[in-house]
Order: structure tokens, then C-alpha cells, then sequence
């Protein structure tokens, strides 16, 4: 996982952080798509997280993968749920692994002094949340397992193109979509004020 302020990021940690987080997996399931296509059955599942619902500071770019994944995911899903195939996009919060882990991912470097503050912030709340996260991987990993193989809660319901796991990810999409509609609705007015007059 990158971390810093998308200022402070390298051309090279950028594309990293995307190679790694989005062109991989699609690449991935394009090279898959033919032989599923030819048997009209499959699912793409695609990790996603809260960060895709949400931004903040010192893991921006981060949070832009996932953004993209979440984009990527929907529209691959229109395409081929009409060839008996899906795409879903699993949109984990904050679960017990090793992702904040100092060894997983960039050294927190400041470079510079402006955003110092803001990182250090952040640093302390990564470091401290380490260890602490409420999901529970193995839950996780076992909902991954019944959306793959059609069991458990997914059984005999209709698939889902999205998914949130745990409660915190609840909670945080559904604070960012009424946030989103607010917005949209303040914002009403000079949004409506584009198009030719009739």
C-alpha cells in the first residue's frame, strides 16, 4: 500500500500503486473472459475496500485504485451478465490483516514540510489501527468462498455487482452516499444551469 499525499508521490510510485492494484487484476480477466465467454459461466470478483467509497489524506492514491476497480467491476458487469457471466466488486472495510503492517507497504516519508502534519496524523492512526481492525479475515475469506461457489447467503439469491464487507464498511458507504446526495441537491441549481435554454 502507497502512502503520502498524491503531491508527494514519485511518477513511479503512482503507477505501482496502480500496475499492482488495478491493471494486474485486468489484465488478468482479460486473459480469463475468452475461456468463460466459451462456457457462458463464471464470476470476476474483484478486492475492493472502503477506499473506493471514500478518500483520505496520505492514501489518496490508494483510495483511487480502488475508486477505478469499483468503475471497472460495474461496467465489466453490464457487459457479460448478459453472457451468463458476472463481475463483483467486494468492498472490504478495515479487516484484521496485514496491510497496515509496516513491511506492507511504502516507508512514510514527508517531503514536503506543508503536509507534514497531515501525515504524521495519519501515520499515527495507521499505526495505531494496526493490530485492531474489527473485520475478521477468515469471515471474509469464507464469504469469498460461498460468492465464488454460489453457497452459503448466496445460495439462492440473486448476485449482488457490488458487496460490503463488515460493519464498519457499512457504515462508511452509507455516510458517503447521503453526503453525495446532499451534495448533489445543494449543488442543484448551477448543476441544471448547463444545458441550452428551451
Amino acid at each position: 500500500m502507497l502512502v503520502g499525499t498524491i503531491e508527494e508521490a514519485t511518477p513511479e510510485e503512482t503507477l505501482n500503486q496502480f500496475n499492482t492494484n488495478v491493471f494486474g487484476g485486468l489484465n488478468i480477466s482479460r486473459a480469463f473472459l475468452p475461456y468463460m465467454r466459451e462456457k457462458r459461466a463464471g464470476k470476476i470478483i474483484w478486492i475492493g475496500s472502503i477506499g473506493g467509497w471514500m478518500t483520505y489524506p496520505y492514501g489518496g492514491l490508494y483510495c483511487a485504485t480502488k475508486w477505478t476497480l469499483r468503475g471497472i467491476s460495474r461496467t465489466l458487469d453490464k457487459e457479460i451478465t448478459p453472457l451468463g457471466l458476472r463481475s463483483i466488486c467486494v468492498d472490504y472495510g478495515y479487516f484484521r490483516t496485514m496491510i497496515f503492517n509496516k513491511s506492507k507497504r511504502s516507508f512514510p516519508v514527508s517531503k514536503i514540510e506543508d503536509y507534514k502534519e497531515i501525515s504524521q496524523e495519519r501515520e499515527s492512526f495507521i499505526q495505531a489501527y494496526d493490530g485492531n481492525q474489527p473485520g475478521d479475515p477468515e469471515k471474509g475469506a469464507q464469504i469469498l468462498l460461498d460468492l465464488a461457489h454460489g453457497t452459503g447467503a448466496f445460495a439462492s439469491n440473486e448476485l449482488p455487482g457490488s458487496l460490503a464487507l463488515g460493519a464498519d464498511a457499512h457504515g462508511i458507504i452509507k455516510t458517503e452516499i447521503k453526503e453525495a446526495g446532499s451534495n448533489l441537491e445543494k449543488w442543484k441549481d448551477v448543476t441544471q444551469s448547463t444545458d441550452f435554454d428551451t
